[in-house]
């Protein structure tokens, strides 16, 4: 039997119960769910050895608690404010829903966060167009994955990056707002191929004052 589901039977869950907040994908706000059972999934790749321990989790919740089905993409958070993203969702004999999720802040070998800030346009005196940035969202967990060719650009040459944001972002004009306080225009924004997975950004630092 998979390790995974052998905890299956109804005592198994006396002891360990928590109460957690749930988002449905797309669909706020969160409920909270009590009775949610979670297991760490142990690293067990080669590739998890740096930055993935403790990034993986079960999560059995009763099934009749939430509000609609249970889908990949969909977000909880535990009793510590941990937020763990839903990949794989199956049944338990038991009447429990089992959720394959992943903490993406905790899987990123690097702990970094950004704001994402969509561009408003607004009429200047002259009737010049004057762009304003609006927080979008905050604290969001990134990760610069690799650097790309030098791009020429308004600003002169400067590197590109491909970057992991866990978030879902409008189809507007962006920019990056590091926890350090570094600015990095959107250049591109590839759409991730299966829910609940990082999109991929390509960006490339401002070099100037625009705010």
């Amino acid at each position: 039997m998979n390790e995974l589901f052998a905890w299956d039977l109804p005592e198994d869950f006396a002891d360990g119960c928590q109460t957690i907040t749930y988002w449905r994908r797309g669909r706020p706000p969160g409920v909270t769910v009590a009775g949610a059972i979670c297991r760490p999934v142990s690293p067990t790749r080669i590739d998890r050895r740096n930055g993935w321990a403790g990034a993986d989790a079960v999560w059995h919740i009763p099934e009749g608690r939430l509000p609609g089905p249970a889908r990949p993409g969909d977000v909880l958070q535990d009793a510590t404010g941990r937020r763990w993203t839903v990949l794989v969702v199956s049944a338990a004999a038991t009447g429990r829903l089992v959720l394959w999720t992943r903490d993406w802040a905790a899987s990123f070998s690097a702990a970094q966060s950004a704001d994402v800030e969509v561009a408003e346009t607004t009429q200047g005196p002259d009737g010049e167009p004057v762009i304003h940035w609006r927080p979008y969202l905050t604290g969001v967990p990134i990760q610069f994955h690799s650097s790309q060719s030098q791009t020429p650009n308004a600003e002169g040459q400067t590197p590109t990056y491909r970057v992991l944001v866990v978030a879902e972002l409008p189809s507007r004009t962006l920019r990056l707002k590091t926890s350090a306080g570094v600015l990095y225009w959107v250049d591109r924004v590839e759409r991730p191929g299966l829910p609940g997975h990082p999109a991929v950004l390509y960006v490339h630092p401002i070099t100037q004052d625009v705010s």
